[in-house]
């Protein structure tokens, strides 16, 4: 038998009143309540009596499921929680508590049994009134407590937050009571993740924690401390997608199913509310509810997301309005598909399935693979009509079907009409069929030798399973790109005029080149899996995030769309003018040890860092007497420099050859030692800004400080630039350079430009506009260098392939430096206030 904690009681506390989320101790999770996971798991625990600590309002509601788990139930006060605990030990007379809260499902059971453990070892050297681990996820962790030391503690204080919260009654009265916080073992030291149910948004992560962990059913034990770590740790799990499809009447039942299959797929969740317009919406959800391994009722929301409760919100709405956009922006990263509406900016990222002919904004990728192919297909051979298809969504809000069946089946054509039988004529007509909606309607296609629609999904499904496609024009936007996409379209004044013949004069009309039908399918749900793992960006400088302002100060779109690439989004800050990533998807955290300065940098430059030390220290040297002349040098004895990301140090060495004392700080380990150890200059290791000269080199302010290539990489540049600041002297210099946003790759290449943007530059910056950042923290350029030139660049001079000995790559070359368009430049600036 198992050892028993002699005179150890859990008790848990636990009320129905929770504000943020009403009702969680009893809400469903993986079919019974959350209040039973938590019970089931301290269960685990050896102990001598299991108590769950309520309020009396509470009581009646509570005592099935308490009863059930063979459980002990006490009644309280509601908002006195001290008091709660305190009558509990009054009655059942226990030495000591092991405290948990009814909204943490997924408790370190293990955790709280070596918990106890360590407890009863720490009370045998000196009395220990209080103990718990730290670093657990926010959710799994519990405390203990002597019982007397309790009542005791709570009948010295009288403070709201001691009475609310029980363990601070002990903890902070140290002039009282011994507590004892102990880093969790490894086994259980996940202290960045949460697993505690206090939000909508912590439900929805326990949901998609269970139907991971054991496919949406309650275990028959509870989970192990493994089990829970690898379910959290995924990140499909805590980066999760909300899917927001029109269901407004009119707008059709494609981009509900659409939205409703990437859920399937992605394990996401869709927004469908109760009032929507569309009345087949609760029909396609059913079908989708229905399938094997199809949709979860769970994954089902009926209410609009709160902020943050989601990673990322995917729209696919056609056209949203401007007071949505600007609220799903307030709440989580929009991701929008197919997005037609002048409202784009809100949108972090944009997703074109359907190709667009909207050159008002480009899209972060374009891509018509994501359409779903139909399996079956028609074989090729000679092509003869004879079966018409004509289908404009279970809707037909244009009211088209009818019109476009009349007109093929009065050519004799035999014609099937996709209809619901409330908009259907009276009247039955000649040589046409109506039936139903059908669902996976792009696996029928292939038997109709021509499939007439309106511009979308079943017009590039039906191209690719081989059909004849027609389409009739619902809008000038449609019929537009219809025309561009090569499509045959007719109007709606052609499809009232008789049958013309001429339509199958040319068969390759009707199966228009450039479609989906030869890219090969793409998973849209696994897709967006990814997309889901993307963060926003504030201004490195400001710190705005581009969301609109108070009206009264700002315009009233979000910062302006710079650019867009498949895997980041840029916009231009409206109060700096800087150029900042906004969005981006996650990527590991660039590693700066010595493979950085080795193999990578080899793959790039052809050989290694140290390998190139004296050619960066070339170019050092040019910069060291830029900083000369702007210090005016020969006023100082032996000025300080302390360079930032030092590296290896080739900038230390050059500006030591020309008199400088030198100070370098990097977080590269490696690159430290070297400069350390081989060029015997002071350096530490140490992230910048947190980085202390006057610690590690007893100096509080230098001549000069110096960055080069180092400003891009800083998410919040506010701090550094009031950082550099501090460490000079005033009249002092601080110089950096970075890649130019008004380069020739920028002015000439631009889309190019930011594709090849690396992953950890935050800001894109401009010679023209640097002064005004710079101003902000007491600095005035006093020169700007333009370096990087590269001819070669020029369309011209790449379209002609000229040598770097011709007179015309020499001319271009020249006038890169005249026109200062390099692709990096260096600022220099002085101290002023």
């Amino acid at each position: 038998m198992k050892k028993t904690n002699a005179g150890l009681a859990v008790i848990i506390q636990c009320r129905t009143s929770s504000t943020r989320l009403p009702g969680k101790a009893l809400k469903l999770l993986g079919g019974k309540p959350v209040l039973e996971w938590t019970l089931n798991s301290m269960r685990k625990v050896c102990a001598d009596r299991y108590i769950v600590a309520t309020d009396e309002a509470s009581y009646d509601e509570l005592l099935p499921v308490v009863q059930r788990c063979g459980w002990e139930l006490f009644a309280g006060p509601l908002e006195d929680v001290l008091e709660r605990y305190c009558i509990v030990i009054r009655s059942i007379k226990c030495r000591t508590v092991l405290r948990a809260t009814a909204d943490n499902p997924f408790l370190f059971y293990e955790a709280a049994e070596l918990l106890c453990t360590e407890f009863e070892k720490q009370s045998e050297i000196s009395k220990c009134d209080y103990m718990t681990w730290t670093g657990l996820p926010h959710g799994s962790g519990v405390e203990i407590f002597r019982a007397d030391s309790l009542l005791e503690a709570a009948a010295a204080t009288t403070d709201p937050y001691d009475r609310e919260h029980v363990g601070p009654a002990l903890y902070n009265h140290k002039n009282k009571f011994t507590s004892l916080f102990f880093k969790a073992p490894s086994r259980f030291y996940f202290p960045e993740y949460r697993t505690t149910i206090d939000t909508p948004s912590d439900f929805r992560r326990a949901l998609a924690v269970v139907n991971r962990l054991s496919d949406g059913k309650m275990p028959s034990e509870p989970y192990t401390t493994e089990q829970i770590v690898s379910a959290v740790k995924d990140p499909f799990v805590h980066d999760t997608v909300l899917f927001v499809p029109s269901v407004k009447k009119g707008c059709g039942t494609g981009h509900l199913r659409r939205c409703l299959k990437a859920a399937v797929d992605s394990g996401g969740f869709v927004y469908v509310p109760k009032d929507a317009g569309l009345e087949e919406t609760e029909l396609v959800v059913s079908e989708y509810l229905s399938l094997e391994d199809g949709l979860k009722d769970y994954q089902i929301v009926r209410t609009f997301p709160e902020p943050n409760e989601f990673s990322l919100i995917v729209t696919d709405l056609f056209s949203m309005d401007k007071p949505l956009a600007e609220k799903l922006h307030e709440v989580s990263v929009v991701a929008a598909i197919d997005e037609g509406s002048a409202f784009t900016p809100w949108c972090d990222y944009l997703l074109d399935i359907i190709p667009s002919d909207n050159e008002n904004r480009a899209a972060n990728l374009s891509l018509p693979a994501f359409i779903e192919k139909p399996v079956n297909r028609r074989t090729v051979g000679t092509f003869t009509v004879s079966k018409v298809l004509v289908t404009f969504g279970g809707e037909d809000p244009a009211n088209l079907t009818v019109p476009a069946a009349r007109y093929f089946a009065g050519a004799g054509y035999s014609v099937t009409a996709i209809l619901p039988e409330k908009k259907r004529p009276s009247e039955p007509l000649e040589n046409i069929t109506f039936i139903e909606p059908v669902v996976n309607l792009k696996e029928t296609l292939y038997r109709y030798d021509l499939v007439v629609t309106h511009y979308g999904l079943t017009a590039f499904e039906a191209n690719s399973a081989g059909c004849a496609v027609i389409l009739a024009a619902t809008s000038m936007l449609h019929e537009k790109l219809s025309k561009s996409y090569g499509f045959c379209t007719l109007s709606r004044k052609q499809l009232e005029l008789p049958f013309d013949a001429a339509l199958f004069s040319d068969v390759s009309k009707l199966f228009p080149p450039g479609t989906a039908s030869g890219v090969e399918s793409r998973s849209l749900g696994d897709y967006i899996k990814n997309l889901a793992h993307g963060a926003r960006f504030e201004c490195p400088v400001c710190k705005n995030s581009g969301k609109p302002a108070e009206k009264e100060k700002s315009p009233e779109e979000p910062d302006e769309i710079v650019a867009r690439t498949e895997f980041r989004t840029f916009r231009r800050c409206r109060s700096c003018g800087i150029i900042y990533m906004s969005w981006s998807i996650k990527s590991e955290a660039a590693d700066y040890g010595k493979s950085y300065f080795s193999e990578q940098y080899k793959n790039q430059y052809g050989k290694t860092y140290l390998e190139d030390f004296e050619f960066i220290k070339k170019s050092c040297g040019r910069r060291v007497m830029e900083l000369n002349s702007t210090l005016r040098i020969a006023h100082y004895a032996k000025p300080a420099v302390l360079d930032i990301g030092c590296a290896y140090g080739p900038f230390l060495s050059a500006a030591n050859d020309k008199g400088w004392q030198v100070f370098g700080t990097d977080i590269a380990e490696d690159a430290v030692s070297y400069v350390q150890n081989t060029l015997l200059f002071p350096a530490v290791c140490a992230p910048f800004p947190e980085f202390d000269s006057a610690v590690s080199f007893g100096i509080n302010q230098f001549d000069a400080v110096t960055m080069w290539y180092v400003i891009e990489h800083f998410s919040d540049l506010a701090p550094v630039l009031k950082k550099v600041s501090s460490l000079l002297k005033k009249g002092g210099i601080f110089a950096f350079s970075t890649p130019s946003g008004q380069g020739v790759s920028a002015k000439l290449n631009r889309q190019h430009f930011f594709e090849e943007s690396p992953a950890d530059h935050y800001t894109i910056w401009e010679p023209s506009r640097a002064g005004k950042i710079l101003q902000q923290f007491g600095f005035q350029i006093v020169k700007t260098v333009s370096t990087g030139h590269h001819a070669e660049r020029f369309p011209q001079v790449k379209a002609h392939g000229w040598e770097k000995t011709s007179l015309p790559f020499k001319m271009y070359q020249t006038a890169s430096r005249l026109c200062r368009m390099g692709d990096t430049f260096e600022v220099y600036c002085r101290k002023v206030k």
